[in-house]
């Protein structure tokens, strides 16, 4: 198991966190670990367009770069992470999940994902 998928699944082992995907700028999948049958790919897609946005806001606002998004929606949590510059990770919570906990875990755990995919 390589060190970017053991991380993944350290992160849907947490309590709440359903699927954490490793996602290239591209949209196309690095990694991925679920404690379902996520669609990785589609997700990949999705969270490439969306960091995009999420990071052009920033830019825009002047507020410097991102360093963690977060949407909430009604049946769930969906919170995103740059890994550099060429990579992203994207957590799907559940929406009763603790959501302290699920961003204490993803930022816990970037500086490793960014070290596992160099």
């Amino acid at each position: 198991m390589s060190d970017t998928s053991r991380i993944l699944k350290e992160l849907v082992d947490v309590q709440g966190i359903n699927v954490a995907v490793c996602v290239g700028r591209d949209g196309f999948v690095i990694d991925a670990a679920s404690t379902g049958n996520a669609d990785a790919d589609a997700i990949g897609a999705m969270v490439s367009t969306g960091m995009g946005s999420a990071e052009s806001v920033g830019r825009e606002l002047g507020v410097g770069e991102m360093a963690q998004a977060m949407m909430e929606y009604e049946k769930g949590i969906v919170v995103l992470s740059a890994l550099g510059t060429d990579a992203l990770l994207a957590v799907v919570a559940s929406s009763d999940a603790n959501l302290g906990n699920v961003r204490l875990q993803v930022k816990r755990r970037t500086a490793d994902l960014v070290k596992s995919l160099s």
